[in-house]
């Protein structure tokens, strides 16, 4: 379990992305995202392999790869989300992130 540990603020891109001539996503423009919303609880928590582990409210779903969260301090870019409901109790939802941090820390 992981407790929240700052309050994150989420830039989301339009989805899904266009597609070139091969079908493949094309990321959109650096800048071109948007907030979808205030500040809310989450946590961060870097792994051994520089990754970093994120959980952040349900709220600030849909999350997709390439979509940032802000902390005010740091920022990440989301390899991948997923939305976990706890059955016993809905407080508790979360979504669970791999992210990269925004610069890297430096060793």
């Amino acid at each position: 379990m992981i407790l929240p540990n700052r309050r994150f603020t989420a830039y989301v891109a339009e989805h899904p992305w266009e597609r070139d001539a091969h079908g493949l996503p094309v990321p959109p423009r650096p800048g071109t995202t948007a907030a979808s919303g205030p500040a809310l609880p989450g946590a961060a928590v870097v792994q051994a392999d520089g990754s970093w582990s994120l959980r952040a409210d349900p709220r600030h779903w849909p999350l997709r790869p390439g979509d940032r969260l802000v902390d005010g301090a740091e920022s990440w870019t989301i390899t991948t989300a997923r939305l976990c409901a706890v059955a016993v109790d809905g407080a508790a939802d979360y979504i669970a992130i791999t992210a990269a941090l925004d610069p890297p820390l430096v060793p």
